[in-house]
């Protein structure tokens, strides 16, 4: 994406004209954020963002005429997507169509705020995906840290934090939760182990799923596997067969 700034360009659709000037005054606050746009007819919206860039639509389900549904799914290509509804029916019609996340009405704002910073996540870090490595703050020193995945032994959360253990022993502590780095992460290289951690599993080199326990690297003690998670680090641990000990 190419934003202004380096700033998520925002589109807000809803019938409601009241709606519409409080979701603005909101995302106001937010420096990341450029708002583009504002209508509450969907098929101005539409004509809109078919003609221009837009990063991330904020839209509501239920409108006269074309509702929120059909307009996603008539977007190609489609940008980030968060749709509000008073309707809780109509959630489940949202994530059918993998929409970011749909919000009930009247809007949680911290609810939205999280749904926010998924999408920036996701923005910022695509095309790092492809290189192999992300740029993070590093909390402690201010610096941007250049984490490469192959470095990265051990993903571990702390709060509000989670802190980057590298081959070298260095430590990089940035302010992001681990649910959102995993929901962004490489599925290929890291696997969540724990409701604290997550692990790059190509440096697992021992495990027994008996005791739910490995070792990583570099590392001269165990950790352990929360059973919610035995299965699926079953499965990245042995990739093409089934193996128990």
């Amino acid at each position: 994406m190419d934003q202004p700034n380096g700033r998520l360009r925002v589109f807000l659709l809803d019938d409601d004209p009241v709606m519409l000037r409080v979701l603005y005054t909101y995302l106001q606050t937010d420096g990341r954020l450029i708002v583009i746009g504002t209508e509450t007819d969907s098929v101005r919206a539409l004509q809109y963002m078919r003609n221009n860039p837009v990063d991330l639509l904020i839209s509501d389900i239920v409108m006269e005429g074309f509702d929120g549904i059909s307009l996603v799914k008539s977007m190609q290509p489609r940008p980030a997507v968060i749709l509000v509804t008073a309707y809780t029916e109509r959630a489940m019609d949202a994530f059918d169509i993998q929409v970011d996340d749909c919000i009930p009405k009247p809007v949680d704002y911290a609810r939205l705020a999280e749904a926010i910073n998924r999408v920036i996540s996701k923005a910022t870090y695509s095309e790092a995906f492809g290189r192999g490595f992300l740029f993070v703050k590093d909390v402690k020193e201010g610096f941007d840290a250049k984490i490469v995945f192959a470095d990265v032994g051990l993903v571990k959360s702390d709060k509000n934090y989670v802190c980057f253990h590298l081959s070298d022993k260095r430590k990089v502590k940035t302010r992001t939760t681990l649910r959102e780095l995993m929901s962004i992460l490489p599925r290929n290289i890291f696997i969540q182990a724990h409701r604290s951690y997550a692990v790059n599993i190509h440096k697992v080199i021992k495990f027994s799923r008996a005791m739910r326990q490995f070792y990583l690297l570099d590392y001269d003690i165990p950790l352990s596997i929360g059973a919610e998670y035995l299965d699926d680090f079953v499965k990245a641990y042995y990739p093409s067969e089934k193996m128990g000990n």
